[in-house]
């Protein structure tokens, strides 16, 4: 299987977000990268803790 891989940017010049979406599989913790198409992750938030839990 190939994979599409993107050209490295600095971060600086790329912002990144955060969100949680809720869809009928429930809720997922999705980071993106704003610059670039196709350039983000999901995961469960079953799967996360909170920031305070983290520390």
């Amino acid at each position: 299987m190939s994979q599409n891989q993107a050209a490295p940017m600095p971060a600086s010049d790329c912002d990144v977000m955060a969100a949680v979406d809720r869809d009928d599989s429930g809720e997922q913790l999705v980071i993106a990268e704003l610059c670039r198409e196709e350039a983000y992750l999901t995961m469960s938030t079953e799967t996360t803790v909170t920031v305070d839990e983290w520390r």
